[in-house]
């Protein structure tokens, strides 16, 4: 199983996906085949059996003694099949508890470990609900698909031979070439139907992962649903969702209705042709009763046999459009990968190197940032400023490596980004957001995300230094108290505070702040000023900063104005010319004209 923590290629074609689980498991299929060898066996045997036990009873109907002497062992070998029968089941359901729990957790991990390295901007354009059902659907399908293959599939190959073979040499060869070439024209038209209606069940997948994720997105944003009152809007804008998922549906089982008739119509043909050959075989002296019921029971057999695969063949055909759609995120290349050459990233001193850097979203035919050159020195503390869509987040973004440049390049300590290990960048830089994302799991495990090995009490260290522990103690379950879904059990400025408490965890050479108290009080912010000081001593520290008041302890302030650093200097020297982009923004702030204007 695979337990990378990154995996960049999964096969992208559903047979060679599902492959790929099951080529290491060659002994279970093994016993898969011999289940299904013995079962079309005994498919065949037991009508001929049959033939042999009405054929003893019809050649001695008054000599009972030797009726009974004749038929002692076809009649057992006939029950003895039944117990055969019902070991080799037993042993298809061994290999089943076998099977299929490992290689659907090993789908689950891969399908999610490939997932979560798609690139930040992947999961801004889809909805998170759709994402996790699409892993789910394929590990919760892929057993009906092997099973559809193995019961219905291999067994009535199997089956075709030996039942053909046997009518062909025991009764007389007409009556298996019947049986061969109406199953021939049977599957042929039976592959016809599931591949006009692949697309079809596809289609229906994709509507039920669209619907899944509007749902998700509506009971997400179940707060500003009923603060606005729009819980009948919410359930009309469903509806376009639920309307495309049963017109595609329709589509599909009105296709299948179309192939049960034709299939309907394949039967009598059979029935009817081995009927004609037997009453023309029995006129002309060439088959005995017994052979009436050995070409019935294996044509009937058989019929049912094919009769389940009908039956079967709507659930597969959307199980396969499901497990294809379900496949739509792998066959999406990750955007930003690890060099085939990648190193961990070590940091030592904490300098941070724009090097003729140039940068657009895809989105965007301009540029945001065009050969761009600044450098932070180690340990510098630095303050980015400027009007929403100027570039800050941007450029703490390409320094994470959440995006990447077209052209240029970011070192740290001269190293360049781009040729470092993704997770070690990451593992050097600690984050504090201006919204923190916290898992429906307990403060304890919320803060000791940031370090996975820290003990109880170097947590709960970090929530002091972080001025959290005190409110976190008045909770119920206190450290083991659970957030809810993103914290929302929580207010905006103890989450913030529990983003705060990570950072101080983690102890990053490097530290990033996107307005680390936008959701504090000024009581409650001027409280961990101290504390967000002390954190950042001996770090190479960018602060994002909304108000413009938390700059003041800051060593340089880059002012952003359309993806250009327009002014570069400390807080004494941009205030001192009264022109500067800088000085004006501190003044309107500062007269509380458009408090919210800076991001």
């Amino acid at each position: 199983m695979q337990k990378n923590a990154e995996i960049n290629e999964l096969p992208t074609k559903l047979s060679h996906f599902i492959w790929r689980y099951l080529k290491d498991k060659k002994l279970f299929l093994a016993g898969f085949i011999f289940i299904a060898l013995v079962w079309a066996i005994e498919m065949s045997l037991s009508p001929y059996l049959l033939k042999i036990i009405i054929d003893i009873v019809v050649r001695y109907p008054t000599d009972q003694v030797k009726m009974l002497a004749a038929i002692m062992i076809p009649a057992i070998l006939y029950v003895l099949m039944s117990i055969i029968m019902n070991l080799t089941f037993r042993l298809h359901d061994y290999i089943n508890l076998r099977l299929y729990p490992e290689i659907q957790s090993a789908m689950n991990r891969d399908m999610f470990t490939y997932l979560v390295n798609h690139s930040y901007a992947f999961f801004q354009n889809n909805f998170a609900g759709s994402l996790t059902k699409k892993i789910f659907d394929m590990a919760s399908n892929v057993e009906r698909i092997i099973s559809t293959i193995k019961v219905a599939v291999i067994p009535r190959l199997f089956a075709l031979i030996i039942s053909s073979a046997t009518l062909f040499i025991v009764v007389q060869p007409i009556f298996g070439i019947i049986l061969l070439i109406w199953t021939l024209f049977f599957v042929l038209i039976s592959y016809v139907v599931a591949k006009n209606s692949e697309i079809i069940a596809r289609e229906n997948a994709e509507s039920s992962s669209k619907l899944g994720g509007a749902m998700t997105d509506s009971v997400s944003n179940i707060m500003s649903t009923k603060l606005f009152a729009n819980i009948a809007y919410e359930v009309a804008h469903l509806d376009k969702y639920i309307n495309a998922m049963v017109s595609s549906d329709r589509r599909l089982m009105w296709k299948i209705l179309k192939a049960n008739f034709i299939h309907g119509c394949c039967v009598t043909i059979l029935i009817t042709s081995m009927l004609i050959a037997l009453i023309h075989g029995r006129l002309h002296g060439e088959v005995s009763p017994g052979d009436f019921a050995l070409v019935l029971t294996l044509s009937i057999s058989f019929i049912m046999s094919l009769e389940d695969i009908r039956q079967r063949m709507l659930e597969f055909i959307k199980v396969v459009g499901t497990c294809n759609q379900a496949l739509s995120f792998i066959q999406v290349p990750h955007e930003i990968t690890n060099a085939a050459d990648a190193a961990p990233l070590v940091v030592t001193h904490g300098e941070i190197k724009f090097q003729n850097l140039s940068f657009k979203y895809p989105s965007s035919n301009a540029l945001l940032f065009n050969n761009l050159n600044v450098t932070i020195h180690p340990g510098e503390r630095v303050g980015l400023v400027g009007y929403s869509g100027g570039g800050k987040s941007t450029f703490i973004k390409l320094i994470l490596r959440l995006l990447d440049t077209q052209e240029g390049a970011i070192f740290i300590d001269g190293q360049d980004i781009k040729k470092s290990t993704q997770n070690s960048i990451r593992k050097q830089i600690g984050t504090i957001p201006q919204e923190p994302d916290l898992f429906h799991r307990t403060i304890m495990e919320n803060i000791r995300f940031a370090k996975i090995d820290a003990s109880d009490d170097e947590v709960m260290e970090a929530a002091k230094k972080a001025k959290c522990h005190e409110f976190i103690l008045e909770l119920p379950e206190q450290y083991q108290s659970l957030v809810g879904e993103r914290g929302v059990k929580l207010s905006g400025g103890q989450k913030q505070r529990i983003a705060i408490a990570r950072a101080f965890l983690k102890n990053a050479p490097i530290l990033l702040l996107d307005e680390a108290t936008s959701s504090l009080d000024s009581v409650t912010e001027r409280y961990i000023q101290e504390s967000l000081h002390a954190v950042m001593v001996g770090k190479t520290t960018i602060v994002i900063a909304h108000r413009l008041s938390t700059l003041k302890d800051m060593d340089r302030i880059l002012v952003f104005v359309n993806g250009v650093i327009v002014e570069d200097g400390s807080l004494e020297t941009l205030l001192k010319n009264t022109e500067s982009h800088f000085c004006k923004l501190w003044n309107m702030q500062a007269e509380g004209f458009i408090p919210n204007v800076i991001e």
